[in-house]
This record gives C-alpha cells, sequence and structure tokens, in this order.
C-alpha cells in the first residue's frame, strides 16, 4: 500500500488570477455589465462573472461564449486573446485540441505585441490545460515555452510558477534528478520575486523528492522550513499539506505515534475548512497506519471515505492511491477476485496519469496476487517488472517493499537460492539507509528544530522584556532609584535566559519524562479512587433512609451535601478518564442500537432545577412516541448532549430560552440545541473543539468553564461516526446540531 506525499493542489481556476480579475459579488458585477458601454470592459466582465459562477457550469459557458464572440469585433489584441483563452481553457474538457488550438493563438497575438508577461501567462494556462487533459508532454512543450519568456523577461509569478509545474511532471514520471533540479530554479524564481507563499509550495516539493530517494534528514529540513514559512503566509492549505508530509515521513521512519500526530491535526483542519482534496489524501495515509496496526477493518472504512471524495475534477491522478490500497488489503483478506478489480482500476489511472510510483507499487501487488493465485510466472514478470520502475525512478520504498515481497515469493515456492538474494539484497538497501544515518540524523534534525523554536521565543520575550524596560527606564529617567530596579532586573533576566539556553535541551527531556509519569499517575489515581468512590456513594442510600427518620434535621441536610459531593468527585475523576482516553486516542466506545428520543428527552430533564435557578425556560420539542434509533453510545452520548445543554445555559442571561430538538431526515436523526445566548464569532468557531479553547464571552453567572467540554464533545461524535456543527452569529445566539445515521 502507498502512502501519499502531497504536492499543493492543482485548483487551476483559481490559481490563473491573470486572466481572471478579483473575485466580486455576481450582483454587482451583473450591474457593472449592464452599465458597460465599451466592449472591452463588456470582455473583461463578462469573464470575471464566469470565475465567479464556478458551480454552475451552464452559466459559466454562457458567459464565456458572450466574451468571446465580443472578442472577434474588438481591434484590441489584448482582450481578444483573453477572451480566446478564456473560451478555450472551459470548452478544455470536451474538446482538448480544438481549445488548445484557440489558446495558442491567443498567446501568439500576445507576443506578436510584445505583451510579455501575458503571454507567459497563456502559455503556462495552455501547460496546466494539457497536464489536466493527461497530454504530460505536450504540457511540458507549454511549461518550458512559458519559462523561457518568464525567465528571459523577469515575469513573476510564471517564472517560478513554470518550474515548478515542470519539476512537478519530472517527479512523477520517476525523473527526480531532473525534478529537483526545476525545483531549485522554481526555487531561486520565487525568492527573487519575494513570493513567500510559492518558496513554501517549493520547499515542500523539493521534500517529497528527498523523501522519495529515502534521504529523510534533507526531506524533513525541507518541509519544517515550508512549514514555518506556510504558516507565517497564512498559507493553511499549505500548513496542511505539509503536515500531512511530516506524517508520511515520520512513518516511513516507524514512529507511529508523530505520524498520527501530524495527519490528525491536519485532518481536523481540513474539515474545519472543507479542503476535500487534502481530507481524501489523509484518509488514505490514516488507513496505512491502521493497516499497519492489525485494524484492517477500520483502514478500509478510511479507504472507501477517500474513494467516496470526489476529485476528478481538480486531481484526477488521486483515485489511483486509495484504488492500489484497496487492492492491496483484499490481497491479505484473500478476497483475490475483490483485490484484482481494484488493482486493475488503480493501473489504469495510474498509467494514464504515468504516476510511476504507483505503478510500481500496483505491479508488486499484482506479484503477490498472482501468487496466492497459483499463477508463478505471472507473479514473478510483475515482480520483475516493479523492481524495474521502482529502481530507475529511484524510488527506494518501493524498491525496498519490492525485494521483500520477491523474497517472500521465492521462499514459498521452495527457491532458497533465489529467496536468499532478494532477501540480500533487501538487508543491503535497509542497511545503507541506516548507514547514511538519515533516521538519526532526522530525528537530531526534528528535535533541533523545536529547540531553535524555543530558542527564538525566549529571544523574542527577552527583547519584549528589553523593551519595557527601556520605555520605563525613560519614562522614569529622573527616578534613580527606579532606573538602577530595572537594569538588575533586566541583568537578572538576562542571565535566567542565558542559562535556560544551554540547559533547555535537558529540561526537555526531562519535562517529557515527568509528563508521561504524570499522565500514567493520573491514569492510575483516578482508576484506584473510582472504586472505593463508588462504594461510598452505594453506601449512602443507607445514610439516607436513616437521616430521613433522625431527630436532628441537620443530619439529612449533612449526608445531601456528603452525596452531592462524591457525585461532582466521582465526574471529577471520570472526566480526567475521558480527557487521558482522548489523549491518547483510546476512547472505548460500545457502539449499539439506542433510542435517541428517550435518551434525549431524559437527559433534557435532568438540568431543569439548573435552568430554573437562572429563570431560563428549556423547551423540549421531542415526541416521545416517535422512535428515533441510531448506533450509538449512549453513555457517551449522554455526557455530549448535557455538555451542549451546560454550555447553553452557563452563557445565556436569565429569562432565556433553550430549546432542543430531535429531527429525522431520510437518512439521518439531528440532535439540535438552541440557545439565546451572545453568540461565537466566526474567528473563534474555527478553534471551537480544541483542547482548551476559552471564548471571548464568559459565563453568565461566573460559572466554571475549563475549555475542554467541547473538545471531548467533538472527539466523542467523531468517534462514533457522527458530526457536530456549530451555527452561530454574533448577538444572535447559537445552534449545534449532533447529526447521526439511522440505524438499520
Amino acid at each position: 500500500m502507498i502512502k501519499i506525499n502531497h504536492l499543493f493542489a492543482a485548483i487551476f481556476l483559481t490559481a490563473l488570477c491573470p486572466l481572471f480579475g478579483q473575485k466580486s459579488t455576481t450582483d454587482s458585477l451583473q450591474n457593472a455589465l449592464k452599465n458597460a458601454t465599451v466592449d472591452t470592459s463588456k470582455i473583461n466582465i463578462l469573464i470575471d462573472l464566469a470565475y465567479n459562477t464556478l458551480d454552475n457550469p451552464e452559466q459559466q459557458l454562457d458567459y464565456v461564449r458572450q466574451a468571446y464572440e465580443i472578442g472577434k469585433t474588438v481591434t484590441s489584441a489584448k482582450h481578444k486573446s483573453r477572451s480566446e483563452l478564456a473560451v478555450g481553457l472551459f470548452y478544455s474538457s470536451t474538446n482538448l485540441d480544438s481549445a488548445v488550438l484557440l489558446m495558442k493563438r491567443g498567446a501568439k497575438r500576445y507576443v506578436a505585441n510584445g505583451m510579455m508577461s501575458h503571454s507567459a501567462n497563456a502559455y503556462y494556462i495552455i501547460g496546466i490545460t494539457y497536464e489536466i487533459g493527461n497530454s504530460l508532454d505536450s504540457a511540458i512543450t507549454s511549461y518550458e515555452n512559458a519559462f523561457e519568456i518568464a525567465s528571459e523577461n523577469k515575469v513573476h509569478p510564471e517564472y517560478g510558477n513554470s518550474a515548478y509545474a515542470l519539476a512537478n511532471i519530472k517527479n512523477i514520471r520517476g525523473k527526480n534528478v531532473e525534478a529537483l533540479k526545476w525545483a531549485q530554479v522554481a526555487k531561486s524564481a520565487y525568492e527573487e520575486g519575494g513570493l513567500t507563499k510559492e518558496i513554501s509550495q517549493v520547499l515542500n516539493q523539493i521534500g517529497i523528492i528527498y523523501d522519495q530517494k529515502g534521504l529523510y534528514s534533507e526531506a524533513l529540513d525541507n518541509y519544517l522550513e515550508a512549514r514555518d514559512l506556510a504558516i507565517q503566509s497564512g498559507d493553511i492549505a499549505g500548513e496542511i499539506l505539509i503536515n500531512n508530509n511530516l506524517g508520511v515521513i515520520y512513518d516511513n521512519m516507524n514512529n507511529s505515534e508523530m505520524a498520527m500526530q501530524y495527519y490528525s491535526d491536519a485532518l481536523e483542519k481540513t474539515r474545519i475548512h472543507d479542503m476535500k482534496d487534502s481530507e481524501a489524501t489523509l484518509l488514505n495515509n490514516l488507513s496505512y497506519i491502521h493497516l499497519k496496526n492489525g485494524d484492517t477493518l477500520k483502514s478500509i472504512s478510511l479507504l472507501k471515505q477517500s474513494l467516496a471524495i470526489d476529485l476528478s475534477e481538480i486531481y484526477p491522478c488521486f483515485e489511483g492511491y486509495p484504488l492500489e490500497g484497496m487492492g492491496s488489503i483484499y490481497i491479505e483478506l484473500n478476497r483475490l477476485d475483490s483485490a484484482k478489480y481494484y488493482l486493475d482500476r488503480a493501473l489504469k489511472n495510474s498509467t494514464l496519469c504515468e504516476d510511476v510510483g504507483v505503478i510500481a507499487s500496483v505491479k508488486k501487488d499484482f506479484g503477490v496476487l498472482y501468487s496466492k493465485m497459483g499463477r508463478p510466472k505471472e507473479a514473478e514478470a510483475a515482480f520483475i517488472e516493479s523492481l524495474r520502475i521502482s529502481k530507475a525512478a529511484n524510488l527506494r520504498a518501493e524498491v525496498k517493499d519490492a525485494l521483500f515481497a520477491f523474497y517472500q515469493f521465492h521462499k514459498n515456492y521452495g527457491n532458497t537460492a533465489q529467496a536468499m538474494k532478494y532477501l540480500e539484497e533487501y538487508q543491503m538497501l535497509t542497511d545503507s539507509i541506516h548507514k547514511e544515518n538519515n533516521v538519526e540524523k532526522a530525528t537530531q534534525l526534528a528535535a533541533e528544530y523545536e529547540f531553535r523554536k524555543q530558542v527564538s521565543a525566549m529571544e523574542q520575550e527577552r527583547l519584549e522584556s528589553e523593551r519595557k524596560f527601556t520605555e520605563e527606564i525613560e519614562a522614569k529617567s529622573r527616578e534613580n532609584r527606579l532606573v538602577l530596579l530595572a537594569l538588575v532586573l533586566f541583568i537578572l533576566l538576562a542571565t535566567t535566559l542565558a542559562r535556560s539556553y544551554f540547559f533547555i535541551q535537558k529540561q526537555n527531556k526531562k519535562l517529557k519524562w515527568l509528563n508521561d509519569e504524570k499522565n500514567k499517575l493520573m491514569g492510575i489515581v483516578a482508576h484506584d479512587l473510582r472504586n472505593p468512590l463508588n462504594m461510598i456513594i452505594g453506601l449512602m442510600t443507607l445514610f439516607e433512609d436513616v437521616a430521613k427518620n433522625h431527630p436532628d434535621k441537620n443530619l439529612q441536610k449533612y449526608v445531601e451535601l456528603l452525596g452531592a459531593s462524591s457525585d461532582r468527585m466521582r465526574n471529577m475523576i471520570d472526566r480526567v478518564l475521558d480527557i487521558s482516553a482522548i489523549e491518547n486516542m483510546k476512547v472505548n466506545l460500545k457502539l449499539e442500537k439506542t433510542d435517541l428520543t428517550s435518551l434525549t428527552y431524559e437527559s433534557i430533564h435532568n438540568f431543569d432545577i439548573i435552568a430554573s435557578q437562572k429563570e431560563i425556560k428549556i423547551v423540549d420539542n421531542i415526541d416521545k412516541l416517535k422512535e428515533c434509533f441510531a448506533e450509538v453510545d449512549p453513555n457517551y452520548l449522554v455526557q455530549v448532549i448535557d455538555n451542549l445543554i451546560s454550555n447553553a445555559i452557563k452563557f445565556s442571561d436569565k429569562g432565556k430560552q433553550i430549546e432542543v430538538s430531535l429531527i429525522s431526515e431520510n437518512s439521518h436523526h439531528e440532535i439540535v440545541v438552541k440557545d439565546e445566548g451572545p453568540g461565537i464569532s466566526e474567528e473563534e468557531q474555527r478553534s471551537l473543539f480544541k483542547a482548551y479553547t476559552t471564548l471571548s464571552n464568559k459565563p453568565t453567572a461566573q460559572e466554571r468553564s475549563t475549555g475542554l467540554g467541547l473538545s471531548i464533545a467533538y472527539k466523542f461524535v467523531e468517534a462514533m461516526g457522527g458530526k457536530i456543527e456549530c451555527h452561530s452569529q454574533p448577538g444572535q445566539g447559537t445552534t449545534f446540531n449532533l447529526i447521526f445515521a439511522k440505524a438499520n
């Protein structure tokens, strides 16, 4: 099974800024079109309208057709060419040759009229069009034309974009030495143009090339630098994909824990920002880790989710990866017909896209498949082809996999000499990678990177402290004793920071050890305390009966207080265990067919007293006669519902109303909790489900909030296969939706 080192998504329509204008509202553009009296202005507005209606293909084509017809009548070479490029681009999916012919006519007109910036962009667009149509040789020629024009005239960003595109195609075809050369050219071009986001993208590409060659430390160095630049430039998509690639490299170094951490962080961000292409990639890679950990069913589930995301428009070559993964898993399950079905599809897709990495992996899988089917000659031919392709492309990970599979093949057929030959070659390759200290160097590099970040943060803290001290000294220059005190404090701070600089690495190791011990201790203490506490709570019922008949009326009050305190302590212990389970990704669910109607109804009325204390009315919109079944863990779901209702009460003023509803749709049920509180801003919603997130709004009666409840709720719902959504605007209250599929 092959993992995906992902480049930045080629969503070409939104990347062609010189062809399309800045995105404006459709209404404002249509008004501008009505008032336009000059044909050249109409062409610009019509093409911008086409860009603004990406979700309506028929309307798009109508706009570009109008622009093209007007373009035939104008004398402006710039606008005539622009209309030809636009209509050619939109028709390329139906008739590539005719569309490109029209686009080339526009590009040549740009050149003839000395508009070199536009001509470079035109050839770059033609290259993208060819690449989307899987005509890679023609795409290379167009990118080379764009690069030649852009480099001679220093046209940015096409100067770097065309080199970057060439590096991508060369790498897909397995020519990673040429790919690295073009990537370095792109990096220099972007640096010359001061394009931080683009530098991050090409560093990510260089990291992929090094990773494929098994040079983990060099790959990690480029990934980490790319990640810093992506964060610096606010490139969320770039940060997500680099986190994916960091997960791949840690997985290659057999550090599944770090890989899972990067994958999970990236997957959470893709779902927040609705980035389906990145989500599909991460689902594919997460399935690989679950397969290695022996969870085949989870791996298949993740791959099916990945395949269900349609990327044919923006990433037509993606499908080969999850298809290959499904094929390899079904081989392990001995479902050979299913395996062949998926591998045939994977080979067709990867051959069309000339993706040698996937082709090599699929050939290796066919070798294993044919071996299990008792077809040794075809199996051997497939293994030989896999080795040839992966060696020619210098894909060391695929070479290792093919060698080991070939060794097992000969061993199973009793060819001891041949088996030992391939085992020896496999071991030599493995040893060579370790002799280069790739894993050790990469691990050290990652530690040094974290150390540099901490030192940099300390330096910023020192500079900030120095600035504050300087301001105080200037403001109180006449007060000598205060000046002296400030200088002494500054010297002490500088001394402390200097000592911290040298001992921070040692302290970090100690802190990590202490944190691990703390987590272990929390788990032990929580488990050991819960049993005697449950016994105390059980005995409390006996004391309650005694207290009711006791002459001292205060005794009953004391017993009630003791019972309430015991319940609170048990809830605290359960919360410690929940947090520990989530942090270690070990939520132990017991899914069962559960009636959401009765469960939700009971949860609502647990809060009647608490709500009445704040004069808040909870409106129950539950049809108690209607059964709504879903596969959930009732204990965990109750915690989630309780958390949402509790939060609604916390953040609502006196006299407000909370509505709780249960809605049934065709395929799912929704539990809806709606309040009339202050609402949540769009910015705060992005981090709403992260641990320890605190909102700018505060509980209205000084209730306590740890910032953990929604994080835990999100993890529980996700683990049960459901979804949790938040809909809110400041001043208009907040609505949470819990969505679960209907049980069969």
